[in-house]
């Protein structure tokens, strides 16, 4: 009786532990996205959906939850159960920005979350209204010095890279601006193209196709180097601005705790997904950088982000100003 008793309990208890690798995933994941579709956040997560879907034969579904500039979504990511059927898109604005400028956030970005690959970083442009008759950063800094109004811009919400980018542009070009939040990307870039605002500070590949057809002008990036298939697009370092250089990234994330089988798993296949010569040349022509990390490097790469950015959001006043 007792081993059978004991037996009864062991498969108990093998039916209630965390998915392991091996068997991994036996039903359909969700990827949860904090961002709204269209964005840059969004369409890496349906590349990486759509490899994993295929290489390991389960269903990866993308759940778009947006708001509060991405932590809405990351807040359900965070308290997910930490079974392997929950991940989702993490970035630079949800893991080091928002923590710091909101200290009474309901996430701690290294104890609520298992860090699982680095997906891909890009580049903000600084994209204008056409019609402003804007080209260049002579040009945009001239007409917003000679306004009596600040200059508004857009960004996915208050406290994400794009609005402290966009602070930085206005410190160090000496020009005044009015940042108008949105909860996402699609909206803010619709509302720029109809002249509701006057610039926006997103992603390259959030605005590529914009400014490919005219609808956006794109003025500078902020890469260090010209980004291979813009050629035209100048970088604010070569403009004068070297303090301008910056790029947001991407990453996959889950809760806190998942199994480190199925870690290990996912990030050798996100690293398989973007090394793909398809995905390689989307990347470059959407102005998007991949690199590979492991699950250990990508962890320590989050608490560098943080220490990097805190001083920068000081300086900016940000903090306690955060959703």
């Amino acid at each position: 009786m007792f081993r059978l008793l004991a037996a009864a309990f062991a498969g108990l208890f093998f039916a209630l532990s965390p998915a392991s690798a091996q068997d991994w995933p036996t039903r359909p994941v969700r990827i949860i996205v904090p961002f709204g579709a269209g964005g840059t956040g969004d369409a890496l997560g349906r590349v990486v959906a759509e490899h994993l879907s295929a290489s390991l034969k389960q269903q990866f579904v993308v759940e778009n939850r947006t708001g509060a500039g991405g932590m809405i979504g990351v807040q359900a990511l965070a308290s997910s159960a930490p079974d392997g059927y929950t991940i989702g898109i993490t970035n630079v604005s949800t893991l080091s920005l928002i923590p710091v400028i909101n200290p009474k956030n309901s996430y701690h970005p290294l104890n609520d979350f298992t860090h699982v690959a680095f997906v891909a970083g890009a580049p903000v442009v600084l994209a204008v209204f056409p019609k402003l008759g804007v080209k260049t950063l002579p040009d945009f800094i001239a007409y917003a010095r000679k306004r009596d109004k600040p200059l508004t811009f857009a960004s996915s919400g208050l406290g994400s890279d794009g609005h402290l980018i966009g602070e930085a542009i206005a410190a160090s070009t000496k020009i005044k601006v009015e940042h108008i939040p949105y909860k996402s990307t699609s909206q803010a870039l619709t509302d720029v193209v109809g002249g509701h605002v006057a610039f926006s500070t997103f992603t390259l590949s959030s605005s590529s196709s914009f400014i490919r057809a005219g609808t956006l002008t794109g003025v500078a990036v902020t890469s260090p180097e010209r980004m291979a298939d813009y050629p035209d697009l100048p970088t604010f370092k070569e403009l004068g601005y070297g303090d301008l250089v910056a790029s947001t990234w991407f990453s996959i994330s889950g809760p806190a705790k998942l199994p480190k089988d199925v870690v290990d798993k996912l990030n050798r296949e996100i690293a398989s997904a973007m090394a793909k010569p398809e995905v390689q040349a989307r990347m470059r022509r959407d102005g998007l950088l991949t690199e590979s990390m492991s699950p250990d490097a990508f962890t320590k790469f989050v608490a560098a982000e943080g220490a990097r950015w805190t001083p920068l959001i000081q300086r900016a006043g940000l903090v306690g100003k955060g959703p």
